[in-house]
C-alpha cells in the first residue's frame, strides 16, 4: 500500500521502565502509570517503542475502548518499527518468527577504557581486553505489535 494511504505517522515514544505493580504479573499485562500505558515484558513495566495511535497510550481509557486496526495495518506498523531499529539503532533481522521479528543488537566493547587500562598496568589490561572482545555477546529483542497498532519489545536471552 503506498505511505499516503496512513494518515497517522508512526510515533517513536520514549522507552523507560516505571515503578512494580502489586500482585501476579503475565507477560503482555498492561498498566497505567500516570502518564501512559505501560506493558509488563516478563522483568520490567516497559512503554511502546512505536505506534500508529500514540494518543490511545497517553489517554487513560481503558484497552477495550481502544480502536481495532485491520491486519494489514499491523503488518504495516510492524515493518517500520524493524525498518527503524535497523536504520537508527544497528539491529541486525535475525529471525522472522511467527509471534514477529527478532533482531540482534551486537553489544559494544569500550577500546578507549581498555587501552588505558593497558597502560597504566604494564601491558596486564591487555588478556582483559581481548578476553572482552571474544566474549562479545548480542542482545536480541523480540518486537510484537498488538491488536491497537503499538509495538513493544520483548528482551530475550544475550547470546
Amino acid at each position: 500500500m503506498p505511505e499516503a494511504s496512513y494518515p497517522h505517522p508512526v510515533t517513536v515514544l520514549d522507552s523507560r521502565s516505571s515503578r512494580a505493580q502489586v500482585g501476579p504479573r503475565v507477560v503482555g499485562d498492561l498498566a497505567w502509570y500516570g502518564e501512559r500505558w505501560q506493558r509488563w515484558d516478563g522483568k520490567k513495566w516497559k512503554a511502546a517503542l512505536y505506534s500508529l495511535q500514540p494518543d490511545v497510550l497517553r489517554a487513560q481509557a481503558a484497552p477495550p475502548t481502544w480502536p481495532e486496526l485491520p491486519a494489514h495495518r499491523l503488518d504495516r506498523v510492524l515493518a517500520l518499527a524493524v525498518e527503524r531499529h535497523v536504520m537508527d539503532h544497528g539491529g541486525t533481522v535475525i529471525h522472522e518468527g511467527p509471534h514477529g521479528p527478532v533482531l540482534g543488537y551486537p553489544k559494544t566493547v569500550n577500546h578507549l577504557l581498555y587501552a588505558v587500562l593497558t597502560v597504566l598496568t604494564f601491558g596486564i589490561g591487555a588478556f582483559f581486553w581481548l578476553l572482552a572482545v571474544l566474549e562479545r555477546r548480542e542482545e536480541r529483542i523480540q518486537l510484537q505489535v498488538d491488536k491497537w497498532g503499538h509495538v513493544w519489545g520483548q528482551r530475550g536471552a544475550s547470546v
